[in-house]
Order: structure tokens, then sequence, then C-alpha cells
């Protein structure tokens, strides 16, 4: 019986996937794209709920503060659940991240430390365009959007 039950929910389970639209296969790696002055950068993002209700929000605009010269920080248009969601990274260049007490993103674009910061959430990698960052003194608008590759 528990067998057939379990046989029933995978089942349901990927008809739902692909139903819905989804690719039960499709695992490819999500990227979003973030553009100001005249400038872009790729970022790959990672797998986590917060990823996800980030990604829910897209395409959005964006105000950006340079906060301690390390980092490029801006808020959520509304709060991000972080319930359930991985915490603890290294605060190094190119990341994207959540600052749990916060409740903020942002990007590192230079280093900030060398040990784990159970404060910070992963949200992802810089893959091109970190120096833009670095380059762009004090805040900018930017647009960020979900980058769909082909």
């Amino acid at each position: 019986m528990n067998k057939l039950f379990a046989g029933l929910i995978a089942a349901v389970s990927l008809w739902g996937n692909t139903a819905f639209g989804g690719d039960v296969t499709e695992n490819k790696p999500m990227k979003i794209k973030l553009s100001f002055n005249q400038n872009e950068v790729i970022v790959q993002m990672a797998d986590n709920a917060a990823v996800k209700q980030f990604l829910h929000i897209l395409p959005a605009e964006f105000e950006f503060i340079d906060f301690a010269g390390e980092e490029k920080i801006s808020e959520f248009p509304s709060p991000v659940s972080l319930a359930g969601v991985p915490r603890g990274m290294i605060a190094a260049k190119g990341k994207m991240f959540i600052y749990a007490p916060w409740g903020n993103f942002g990007f590192f674009y230079k280093d900030h430390g060398s040990t784990i910061d159970n404060s910070l959430i992963a949200l992802g990698e810089i893959e091109s365009g970190l120096e833009y960052l670095a380059e762009t003194k004090g805040g900018f608008s930017a647009r960020i959007e979900v980058l769909h590759e082909e």
C-alpha cells in the first residue's frame, strides 16, 4: 500500500511539473542581469528559497547605495522570508547576498572577510561585470531582470 501511495505521489508530481509548463529535466542554472549606467553585471544565482522569492519579483528597479566602500546594497520591495534558507558565507568580492539582520541584499565588490559570517545568505556570484560595481562611486539606479539565454 505504501509503495502504491508513493508511486501515485511521484506520478502526480511529475504530471504537475509538466502540466504547468515545467520541464522535469530542466535544471539549468538561473542568471540575472543588473543594468545601470550603460553597464551590465551578470550573476549566476544560487539555488535556495530566498533566490526563488527574489526571482518572482523581477524585473524590477532598485536603488543601490555604497556601503563601507566594499559593497553595493539595496532593499527588497517587500520582505523576503528567510525561513529554512541556509545561512553563512564568506563576504568575498563578487558575491551577491542577503544581510539577514537588516533584510536587505547586495553585492560585495571587495573582500570583506575571510571567515564564514552566519548573518549572510548566499544569493549568487557575479560572472561578469564586477569591475563596474567597483568603479561606480556612490549609489545608482539599476534594473534587475532574469537573463533568458538562448
